[in-house]
């Protein structure tokens, strides 16, 4: 045996004691691969057999942060990384009824699932650790996040018979990247809602050009005529939230909007106004 030969027996050795199987239900194998996130994890892809068809997903991990990368769909410039990898794999998303993204590629033949594991493997690694790039200012995502978690907990509380959709498109295909903070659809009617903060009062404007955006596709969209209310969840007690700086973005929001913001110390009229 030439060294040559022993480099690429010693290789082959190595990968195959990463690589390991585990069947999840009658239908199902979980697959843990030898690629690896810039968090140190590895990946976990699921091989799902239905009527003949075979699904290779993610089985929702990269969504539910099991890599210990928070995928952060209101960040405009992770986003368009997201979608460059979607294509670029021919990666297709679905959501499920907890609101947990699950993506996914299709064959029957079973021949190519050995490659599609490969390339949802590389898709799910790359997708993990882009998410792990600060793009912000630490204490501006900081503000967000918390933010979002606290009016998340709030809206679920008071209107889970609804199944509202958190950080959920407007459509999945036209409007994916239009997105909204909560989207509640009640009576086939929908309350479209969008949290506004900032920790500085620049900041604040530019979550405020956001939502406006939002709003304004929203409206001039095939959905308007089932639109019944466009909310915003003002974020009052913000450091940004500095109404000598952000009064007049404010005001052009409501009037796109309809409506009056709500602050976020007022927030009990969300209640009289969804009910």
């Amino acid at each position: 045996m030439t060294n040559l030969e022993k480099v690429v027996n010693n290789v082959r050795q190595c990968f195959d004691q990463l690589w390991s199987f585990k069947l999840r239900g009658t239908d199902t194998v979980e697959i843990s691969t030898p690629y690896s996130t810039t968090t140190s994890k590895f990946v976990s892809i699921y091989v799902t057999e239905r009527g003949g068809k075979f699904v290779i997903s993610d089985g929702g991990l990269l969504n539910s942060e099991a890599y210990e990368s928070e995928i952060d769909y209101e960040n405009q410039c992770l986003l368009k990384i997201l979608y460059h990898f979607e294509a670029f794999y021919e990666v297709k998303r679905t959501d499920d009824k907890k609101g947990i993204k699950h993506y996914y590629k299709t064959t029957n033949k079973e021949n190519l699932i050995p490659n599609l594991v490969y390339e949802m493997a590389q898709f799910v690694s790359m997708c993990a650790s882009a998410a792990t790039v600060q793009f912000e200012d630490p204490k501006e995502l900081e503000e967000r996040n918390t933010f979002r978690t606290k009016a998340t907990t709030y809206i679920n509380t008071n209107f889970k018979k609804y199944e509202p959709k958190f950080r959920a498109p407007l459509d999945k295909e036209e409007f994916r990247s239009v997105r909204f903070s909560v989207l509640i659809e009640r009576r086939n009617r929908l309350n479209l809602i969008s949290y506004v903060t900032g920790s500085t009062a620049a900041n604040f404007r530019n979550s405020i050009a956001r939502a406006n955006m939002n709003f304004e596709i929203a409206s001039s969209s095939k959905y308007n005529d089932y639109i019944d209310n466009k909310i915003v969840l003002v974020n009052n007690v913000a450091d940004g939230f500095l109404l000598n700086q952000i009064g007049k973005q404010l005001n052009i929001l409501e009037d796109h909007t309809g409506q009056e913001a709500i602050n976020w110390s007022e927030r009990e009229k969300l209640i009289s106004i969804l009910e």
